[in-house]
């Protein structure tokens, strides 16, 4: 009999759904801090998102579903990669992080937050003109499920949609059009928004550095909701690099959680949120992530093809 480990906070009635699925085989439920090298001893395959180190320990483990879109902390064991089929909940949180896009991208076009200040301050004050999203050239590194619920509704503002991405291929109907990576520095002065929907991986670490900020348009938006590690620390330290834009909105950063009082908080025209937009907080999230789980489970009991497979080789899905 297959045993199965669910390592995550799962309602009574998402449980119930992963039971029927694994209809034949036994399913054991843990709080991820609770896993141990014990606890993983004689299971087959795990859902959830135990450490690392604990899942290379595992000797019977053949299959890891994640509860996460990234699976960066996981790609880079020699280990695991050997023996284990790693998926991951690609897909599942595309809605909730896109929608968040939309609104902070209207949050510094609309100087929100200035009036907010104001209000804290008891000032009744016209801060004067805005920007609208209309017309405007939106430039969304990376064209995954992030990058193309992102075009979808930023799309709807009357924007013109560029994506980036690696490879050659058809444009998505959610893009106006497609460049490739090699084409980046190229594309980065002509677009009036600038959206970072990229993975962790070592071809994307550090990509958005000093220099490659200093190719963006002055006067252009930022947004960053892929990985902290595509744009170092420094860089948003770095005033003659912040200060070109006419705002950043950060929902990732190289170190999380961010320190008290780190610098990074006072940058003033940077706003940093703190990586929540991936989280589950949404419904429609959790419903996405378990919708994964369970056709995976079911594929993986019945011997079949699993979707999101990682691939060891490039830190994305196949």
């Amino acid at each position: 009999m297959k045993r199965i480990l669910v390592a995550g906070t799962f309602s009574p009635e998402e449980r119930a759904q992963l039971r029927a699925a694994a209809e034949g085989a036994e399913l054991r439920f843990s709080a991820v801090a609770d896993v141990t090298a014990e606890t993983l001893a004689d299971v087959d395959a795990v859902i959830g998102n135990p450490p690392r180190a604990l899942l290379e320990q595992a000797p019977r483990l053949t299959w890891v579903q994640l509860l996460s879109s990234g699976a960066d902390v996981y790609a880079g064991s020699k280990v695991l990669s050997e023996r284990v089929t790693v998926t991951t909940a690609t897909g599942a949180y595309g809605v909730g992080i896109a929608e968040y896009m939309a609104a902070m991208l209207l949050v510094m076009m609309k100087k929100i937050p200035t009036y907010l200040e104001q209000q804290k301050q008891g000032v009744w004050r016209d801060a004067g003109a805005v920007v609208s999203p209309m017309g405007k050239r939106v430039l969304i590194v990376g064209t995954g499920n992030l990058g193309r619920e992102c075009a979808a509704r930023l799309r709807a503002f009357g924007c013109t949609i560029v994506g980036v991405r690696r490879r050659v291929g058809c444009c998505p109907p959610e893009f106006d059009e497609v460049r490739l990576m090699s084409e980046l520095k190229t594309e980065l002065p002509r677009a009036d928004v600038v959206a970072l929907c990229l993975p962790g991986t070592p071809e994307t670490y550090h990509l958005f550095d000093a220099e490659m900020l200093a190719n963006c348009r002055e006067g252009a938006y930022l947004m960053n909701v892929g990985r902290g590690t595509v744009i170092p620390t420094e860089a948003l330290l770095d005033r003659a690099v912040t200060d070109r834009f006419a705002a950043i909105w950060v929902d990732v950063l190289e170190t999380e959680p961010l320190p008290d009082g780190h610098p990074l908080f006072s940058v003033p025209n940077l706003l940093v949120t703190p990586h929540i937009t991936g989280g589950l907080h949404l419904d429609v999230t959790r419903r996405n992530i378990l919708e994964i789980c369970v056709e995976n489970l079911h594929a993986w009991l019945a011997g079949l093809p699993l979707q999101n497979v990682l691939d060891w080789s490039t830190g994305y899905c196949k």
